[in-house]
């Protein structure tokens, strides 16, 4: 009997203690919180091998974070560019190879733009190329990801 009323009390007590941290403030003010542009990629790099003379294609995609994206009214234009620093030893894609795009618009109430960029190896030697594609402007009010806003592609040709 003994027992149970111990046991009883410390499950109380373990409730009315586990509940006071219900009570504290959030951690995160939403409201001064812009929604953030990023490439939605899994990792920040993708590669393929192909033999020189092949067009290979990446699919590239944008989108953004909001609470919810079905209240977005508006068209966001991403402005895309190339940050050939991010490229390390590899060899950059000459611009005459591959189709990216200047700007990705995401449509509103939708979340993701996406489209396709293709590279032409016709004509280069083997090696490693890449292509780092980064978000370069975005509308005011929204913020570029520091995480996810570089994407860098690289074609190994054999």
């Amino acid at each position: 009997m003994r027992t149970k009323r111990y046991f009883i009390l410390s499950m109380l007590f373990i409730a009315l203690t586990m509940t006071s941290c219900l009570k504290d403030d959030s951690l995160v003010n939403w409201d001064n919180a812009k929604p953030v542009i990023e490439l939605p990629y899994t990792k920040h790099n993708t590669s393929t091998t192909v033999t020189a003379g092949t067009e290979v294609t990446f699919p590239l995609y944008v989108n953004y974070t909001i609470a919810d994206w079905r209240n977005q009214n508006e068209d966001i234009v991403v402005g895309l560019g190339i940050d050939e620093s991010q490229i390390g030893t590899t060899i950059l894609l000459p611009a005459s190879t591959y189709n990216l795009p200047a700007t990705m618009t995401i449509t509103k109430q939708t979340q993701l733009a996406e489209t396709e960029l293709k590279i032409n190896t016709t004509g280069l030697a083997s090696g490693t190329y890449a292509l780092p594609v980064v978000i370069k402007s975005v509308p005011a009010g929204y913020t570029i990801s520091g995480n996810f806003g570089m994407m860098l592609f690289k074609v190994v040709i054999k």
